[in-house]
């Protein structure tokens, strides 16, 4: 008799893990959190027709290092003339509030996530910017500001004079947990790169990352903060990165400069960047990969595949070239004698694919995703979600090769080698300490069809074509 054919196997893990309480930070440190819903932070704002700011005047009474939410972003609304700033602080979304825009000759507008709010009628001036830009910092040649020890940022728009004719004034949080999504990839001490567009949330997680490297794992990090962003603006850093220490960059060319002083000088186990957007600078992040550093880093895109099309960022992913393949190794692979193949080893051991606040994409071997993506086949990939209840769903996605092959052709015994493999490769990539998390395996089969054949021809759909 035939062997018995294996039963089929739905490759699909879900995983439910309970959020880990973050460490209590010192109260020096301490931080009021500020998330996307006004329930789940301190309201801020006030009662319309009594125009109290108790929480401004309030917090300035506090030491300086018990600094809240609340304190910063009244620091912030500071540099709105008195008629803008009460309609904000008026706001019933003022914690959520995103970002300011003062543009000269037009009505000023401030951003929520539910839309745009117009705060007054009467245009922007001239004195209105005066009256802003003189309450920050000096405007570095990237055209960005900041408020000492506040993680918020100031951009400006210059006319052709060198005239500031427009501010974008953006808020600026340290939300700790924000990070738990990608807790065992930090543990694990494997360099990490992030990519997502802009507004996505990358600086505020990869700040928590630095928080949690020095403060939960007592590592030496440092952190080359390019525009003040991670670590805020002014000489002392902001209690948002805990521990961790902080390089500033004097101006942006020499970014990859002060990347090669922070490892020769500081001796540091992590090294943090933000915005890796030059080949100067990937070749310097390669550099430190290869001296035994974790490195953490962020670049702009959307997919990985964004990377590898891109001449300047592709020696993050191990850079890209063009080989010609001899007619017998074209023929065996069915494909054009030229084709694209990863140069050397990736950078970074992960990479992760921010889609949103509470969704994430994990790759765990960027360099196997590299090479799928090169060969036109989908790579394995997880999904993690953030429930509202703070609990951590993921999901497996193992995908299995597109082979080039004759689609009404009979399957073999192939198909059960492909399950095995994917199978193998699944344990491989997702590995979970169970006391972690609890795993749920689903052997349950899809839909589909059995074949009895006896003395006859069936095509692929089953239906007989002949019979003895």
């Amino acid at each position: 008799m035939p062997p018995a054919p294996p039963p089929p196997v739905h490759l699909r893990l879900r995983v439910s893990l309970t959020q880990p309480h973050p460490l209590p930070l010192p109260s020096s440190r301490r931080l009021s959190c500020v998330t996307s819903g006004p329930a789940t932070a301190r309201h801020l704002s006030l009662r319309r027709g009594s125009r109290r700011r108790a929480p401004v005047r309030a917090a300035r009474s506090e030491p300086a290092g018990a600094e809240g939410f609340d304190e910063e972003l009244g620091r912030l609304l500071e540099l709105l003339p008195g008629e803008l700033r009460r309609s904000v602080e008026d706001h019933p979304e003022l914690p959520a509030l995103v970002e300011v825009v003062m543009d000269l000759g037009r009505p000023p507008l401030a951003r929520f996530p539910s839309g745009d709010f117009l705060l007054s009628h009467r245009p922007i001036s001239f004195d209105d910017l005066h009256q802003a830009t003189a309450k920050v910092g000096d405007f570095g040649g990237d055209n960005r500001a900041g408020i000492s020890r506040t993680l918020h940022r100031i951009s400006a728009i210059r006319n052709r004079q060198g005239d500031i004719v427009g501010l974008t004034c953006r808020v600026g949080r340290a939300v700790p947990g924000s990070a738990n999504l990608l807790q065992d990839l930090v543990k694990a001490g494997g360099s990490l790169l992030l990519i997502g567009p802009p507004g996505v949330g990358k600086t505020t997680v990869i700040r928590e990352i630095a928080r949690m490297l020095a403060d939960d794992y007592d590592k030496r990090v440092m952190i080359v903060d390019t525009s003040n962003e991670i670590a805020g603006d002014g000489d002392i850093p902001h209690p948002g990165i805990g521990n961790a220490r902080r390089l500033q960059v004097p101006n942006q060319e020499m970014q990859h400069k002060v990347l090669i002083e922070a490892v020769e000088n500081h001796m540091p186990q992590a090294i943090v960047i933000d915005e890796i957007g030059t080949k100067l600078e990937a070749m310097a992040a390669s550099t430190i990969a290869q001296r035994g550093i974790q490195l953490v880093a962020s670049a702009h895109g959307v997919t990985i595949e964004n990377l590898t099309m891109n001449p300047s960022l592709d020696m993050l992913v191990g850079g890209i070239q063009s080989v010609t393949l001899g007619d017998e190794e074209a023929s065996r692979r069915r494909v054009q004698k030229t084709v694209l193949e990863r140069k050397g080893p990736s950078t970074f051991a992960y990479a992760v694919e921010i889609v949103s606040k509470t969704e994430l994409r994990v790759h765990r071997s960027l360099e196997a995703t590299v090479d799928a993506l090169l060969a036109g086949r989908m790579p394995n990939v997880e999904i993690r979600k953030l429930g509202s209840t703070g609990s951590v769903q993921q999901e497996v996605s193992v995908q299995k090769d597109q082979f080039r092959r004759d689609p009404y052709k009979i399957v073999s015994q192939f198909e059960v080698a492909s399950l095995s493999n994917a199978r193998t490769s699944l344990d491989s990539a997702f590995n979970l300490d169970s006391a972690n998390g609890h795993i749920e395996n689903s052997n349950v089969s899809e839909a589909g069809f059995n074949l009895y054949v006896y003395g006859g021809v069936l095509d692929i759909r089953g239906n007989c074509l002949a019979s003895d």
